[in-house]
């Protein structure tokens, strides 16, 4: 075989393992798409039927993002590191659950039970939380009792939601818009609200933790304002 014969050769080899291994690549991303949305199909179902399931199983890791739970009761579910983007989530039940480092995010919630759960770093960013209508003064989410430690509502919309006796330490309401919700006696010890976006209208009745350099001046002086003896200032380091 002459010189541009063997030239020709290796050309036409090495088209043949790049077109293979494009190939390959192609049907490995269908293959993953596949499983990705079989696995995710199956926690659904998993978890559209937790409540009448037995034996409970652990939701750990859970794959629910743009899905519709509605009306579920999770109640006590270990959800630890599940992912709810973006997922319908009016009237669940989540009350006692395990949420640690839950992903919450762009989630709607209407009259939704999240009170006394344990929620290390808990994503609300971006969520609509309730509503601004009378209708949702009878149904409001209620976080109370819960451990929201470190969580996040960063661009949040949070109206007539219920944080009584909630632990919102180190929490961040960057850019949030915060309306008509209930923080009696809430722990908001270091929690971020120095750039929140707008309060309106809350209830800020013995909470403890607060420290002035973590609030805007028209915030600090309300929460001063609604307490019989003015709250001491923290001191901060």
């Amino acid at each position: 075989m002459n010189q541009p014969n063997w030239f020709q050769a290796i050309i036409d080899l090495l088209q043949a393992i790049i077109g293979g291994i494009a190939v390959a690549l192609v049907i490995y991303w269908l293959d993953e798409r596949r499983a990705e949305r079989d696995r995710k199909l199956s926690d659904f179902r998993i978890a559209s039927n937790w409540e009448v399931s037995s034996p409970k199983v652990s939701m750990r890791n859970f794959q629910l993002s743009d899905t519709n739970l509605s009306g579920c009761d999770l109640s006590t579910a270990n959800l630890e590191n599940a992912n709810f983007r973006k997922a319908g989530l009016h009237g669940i039940k989540f009350s006692k659950a395990n949420l640690r480092r839950t992903n919450f995010q762009a989630t709607s919630l209407r009259g939704t039970k999240v009170n006394d759960v344990i929620a290390y770093h808990i994503n609300f960013s971006d969520a609509q939380i309730g509503r601004e209508t009378d209708i949702q003064e009878k149904l409001p989410v209620d976080f109370s009792g819960s451990n929201l430690f470190e969580g996040s509502f960063r661009k949040a919309k949070i109206h007539q939601a219920l944080f009584i006796k909630t632990n919102l330490v180190g929490t961040d309401f960057t850019s949030a818009i915060v309306k008509k919700c209930d923080f009696t006696d809430a722990d908001l010890t270091d929690s971020k609200w120095r750039r929140v976006k707008q309060v309106e209208n809350c209830i800020w009745k013995d909470v403890k933790g607060v420290a002035e350099d973590n609030f805007p001046p028209e915030l600090w002086k309300e929460i001063q304002r609604q307490n019989a003896r003015p709250l001491k200032k923290r001191k901060t380091k």
